[in-house]
């Protein structure tokens, strides 16, 4: 038998057609901002519905460019999507005026502020240290009433307190109440001063150390103590680590750590932390640097011989770190700052030399307590990366005009080049009285700058006042910070 097929028209065959590619749009807010969800857009279209602008405290949103260096702007109407790509915002410094957190006589009528601290947590809070002066403005230490060593006039102990505020929006607004920190009795044993302060960049952990006791740093020997926070400066524990410190080496007698800034490396982590720097001043012996690896519980020299006098002839000094790892101290002196630099053998070890310290002729500050500042940025102009060094003193003799002195350096500069006085320019914080400052860059990009200003009383007791910088302010718009274009 034989079976037959039987067949029928069939349907004609439909041609395949290509599916439309579709490619991917991401957002680059450079750090400042939540960056918004990326987009699916076919090939050859506009983006339809472009994201929210993003928002922040201290800088406005000025658009989506096409690239990092923020020269192509990006057409929402016309250009179109080919390929993958990533938009970048571009930002604009808001204007943010600056702001007196304490008044000396005046919200406290008999008292006094005196010696700015300042720093960030990892989450963006700032915290502003300083001493509360009870009754007149003198230092740590046993007075006359007046703050003063008067003949056939009593003394008592001078009764100071640590106090903090804090910022959550990057310095635009402060926290009405102070934090006291140390809490001093009305009829006191001691006092407590010149704060030095670090927040750990991963942790919430904050560390100050400061001076303690009932004795001025001229006639003996203060105690070294330290408050450490686990909770991002909410609460503190304190420590006395006098015995600690003064037994690195049994010649020195007096000291105390020098307030501002105590500096966290950006180079040197061992174990849990990154390394922190801090610069004593020492009665008869100049300035040494110590250091800690795990956050101020241990200290040690650096370099590892306590005998060594990096600046003989040093007063009130401030730690950074050069871009290639070496370590720059640089201390107070009558017309600008004597500086040495430390280069490491075995950074893990904490050995290596110094120099030979040399003066850097600035200003005629009369001998102020400063903040010394190493900063990335790039040229306005063309966005070549820079490395800022900045150096804040009074331009001024008698403690007047506390200024940012500032220049470009190269990441292997040497201690001469560091020194060249003419390489310095200068940008004036405040005309008339003001003295010391200290400085940090923010999480924000800014430069965050706590000074004192408007002395009151002899001793001066000052106003301390927070103003939040840009770089192009301070550099007369030549640089900016180096995350707006990277």
């Amino acid at each position: 038998m034989t079976l037959y097929a039987k067949w029928q028209n069939a349907s004609p065959l439909i041609p395949l057609v290509p599916s439309t590619e579709v490619f991917t749009v991401t957002f680059n807010t450079r750090g400042l901002s939540a960056a918004p969800s990326e987009i699916k857009v076919a090939n050859g279209e506009t983006i339809s519905t472009m994201p929210a602008n993003p928002t922040h405290f201290t800088w406005d949103f000025e658009g989506w460019y096409k690239d990092k260096k923020n020269t192509q702007m990006w057409d929402t109407a016309s250009d179109k999507v080919t390929k993958n790509i990533t938009l970048y915002t571009k930002w604009k410094p808001k204007s943010i005026g600056e702001t007196d957190l304490w008044k000396s006589k005046t919200d406290r009528p008999d008292d006094y502020y005196r010696i700015p601290a300042f720093a960030e947590t990892k989450d963006g809070t700032l915290l502003a240290v300083t001493d509360l002066r009870y009754k007149h403005a003198a230092d740590v230490g046993e007075y006359d009433e007046w703050g003063g060593f008067r003949p056939f006039h009593p003394r008592h102990i001078h009764r100071i307190d640590l106090i903090l505020k804090r910022s959550l929006d990057y310095g635009k607004s402060w926290s009405s109440l102070d934090t006291n920190l140390t809490n001093v009795p009305e009829t006191p044993e001691y006092g407590c001063g010149d704060a030095a302060i670090v927040a750990d960049r991963d942790s919430d952990e904050v560390l100050i150390i400061h001076v303690k006791g009932n004795v001025r740093y001229q006639d003996g020997k203060q105690n070294v103590a330290m408050l450490k926070s686990s909770d991002g400066g909410n609460s503190f524990t304190p420590t006395d680590i006098t015995d600690q410190i003064y037994g690195m080496n049994a010649s020195w007698q007096r000291m105390f750590v020098t307030s501002g800034k105590i500096h966290q490396s950006r180079f040197v982590k061992v174990d849990k932390y990154y390394r922190i720097y801090a610069a004593p001043l020492i009665g008869d012996f100049g300035n040494t640097v110590i250091y800690s690896d795990d956050f101020g519980d241990t200290w040690k020299v650096l370099g590892g011989d306590a005998t060594v006098k990096p600046i003989p002839s040093g007063d009130e000094a401030k730690v950074e770190e050069l871009p290639d790892g070496r370590v720059i101290l640089s201390s107070r002196f009558g017309n600008g700052r004597y500086i040495n630099i430390f280069t490491y053998t075995n950074k893990n070890t904490g050995e290596g030399n110094w120099g030979t310290a040399s003066h850097l002729q600035l200003g005629n500050d009369g001998g102020t307590n400063g903040e010394l500042l190493i900063v990335k940025a790039c040229a306005v102009n063309d966005k070549t990366p820079v490395y800022l060094a900045l150096q804040s003193i009074p331009a001024a003799s008698g403690r007047n005009n506390v200024t940012i002195y500032w220049r470009t350096i190269t990441e292997n500069v040497s201690l001469d080049e560091f020194v060249t006085g003419s390489e310095w320019r200068q940008y004036q914080i405040h005309t008339g009285s003001s003295a010391y400052s200290t400085m940090i860059q923010q999480k924000d990009g800014r430069i965050g700058f706590l000074y004192e200003h408007n002395a009151k009383s002899s001793p001066a007791g000052y106003d301390i006042c927070y103003k939040s910088l840009t770089i192009s302010d301070i550099t007369g718009e030549q640089y900016e910070a180096a995350f707006l274009t990277q």
